[in-house]
């Protein structure tokens, strides 16, 4: 199975230095790494939910555990966008419950249907030794500063 580590970064949060990076293993070998900048504008949550995206469009229909320290990221595409989708990408306000629109609803909708039922997506503890974890920061951090990992 390929094991799949992403992270998004982004310093000053929200700013023009956004960043995001995956790193993939197979047996325990990196077989792919991938990076990129943000255009513009963009917030840590955002480049969270871009390498996550990234992840799955160069992954495909192949089974994998895709791991990510991003609880937003997990918690979404794992139970919420189920509920958002039926509300038409609304969700419910904690404080004065009502209806509000989905923040990054448009990268919500191409995770949606980017992740296959082989897919598993699983929160890890960031910055805690995890060689993937730590990797796919490397190449987020990297990305947002607008250089080379």
């Amino acid at each position: 199975m390929i094991e799949i580590y992403t992270d998004g970064a982004c310093w000053p949060n929200p700013s023009a230095n956004g960043g995001w990076g995956f790193v993939a293993y197979e047996n325990g070998i990196e077989i792919k790494s991938l990076n990129g900048r943000a255009a513009g504008h963009t917030t840590n949550n955002r480049m969270e939910m871009t390498a996550m995206l990234r992840a799955l469009m160069w992954l495909g229909d192949r089974p994998a555990r895709i791991h990510t320290d991003s609880q937003l990221v997990v918690y979404g595409l794992n139970s919420w966008c189920r509920a958002w989708q039926r509300r038409g990408w609304q969700r419910k306000d904690r404080k004065t419950k009502t209806l509000m629109p989905v923040l990054n609803a448009d990268l919500w909708q191409v995770m949606m249907i980017a992740r296959q039922p082989q897919h598993s997506i699983v929160w890890v503890k960031g910055h805690a030794g995890i060689r993937g974890n730590e990797r796919a920061d490397q190449l987020a951090d990297a990305a947002s500063r607008g250089i080379a990992a």
